[in-house]
């Protein structure tokens, strides 16, 4: 899968993914297990080995948004929250079944505060300029945009993910994402 969290080519955490890889641990989550819980405080950092896990949050009518996703060779975390000891406001699980070589987030910590020299504005500043460009993508381009630039950037991600998943992360319904697939794909036809 092509990278779909660009933060992850931008920092360098090769240091910490090798250590999670040595000296961690391999667990296995089924699909639907949950990795950080929403409204508690994420205990472990890892780096997804194979399958996906998905970041979700419960909407203000209870139901789940997808609000991001977690491929192979990338970190899953909440990294933010996680890191300064607050309760997540994600709900981190396996999209599918999926392996995690993880460790400790207190040990993840110490890690990052060695590698990164105590001074982690680096990594924030990266993190939070992802965060805030998709979200003016919600703004500056229509939901077919949003799916082609998706589709566009990780192909494979039809082959791995939910429609209804995919339909939720770009904030449409996933009727709505059928009718863009079929729109599409009659004028890949025409």
């Amino acid at each position: 899968m092509n990278q779909f969290n660009i933060y992850d080519s931008l920092i360098d955490f090769s240091a910490i993914k090798d250590f999670c890889r040595e000296n961690g641990r391999l667990c296995h989550y089924p699909k639907e297990a949950v990795f950080v819980e929403q409204g508690s405080i994420g205990k472990h950092f890892g780096i997804v080995e194979s399958g996906y896990f998905k970041y979700t949050t419960l909407t203000s009518s209870g139901n789940e948004a997808v609000v991001g996703f977690a491929f192979e060779s990338e970190i899953v975390a909440d990294f933010h929250n996680s890191y300064n000891r607050r309760p997540s406001a994600i709900t981190i699980k396996a999209g599918a079944d999926a392996s995690v070589s993880q460790i400790r987030m207190s040990k993840a910590k110490g890690l990052l505060d060695a590698t990164f020299e105590g001074n982690l504005s680096s990594i924030n500043g990266i993190l939070f300029s992802e965060i805030y460009s998709r979200y003016l993508e919600l703004y500056r381009k229509t939901p077919t945009e949003r799916y082609l630039d998706l589709i566009g950037k990780c192909p494979q991600i039809l082959d791995i993910v939910s429609l209804r998943d995919i339909a939720s992360y770009l904030l449409i319904t996933p009727v709505y994402l059928s009718r863009i697939r079929k729109n599409l794909a009659k004028k890949s036809g025409e």
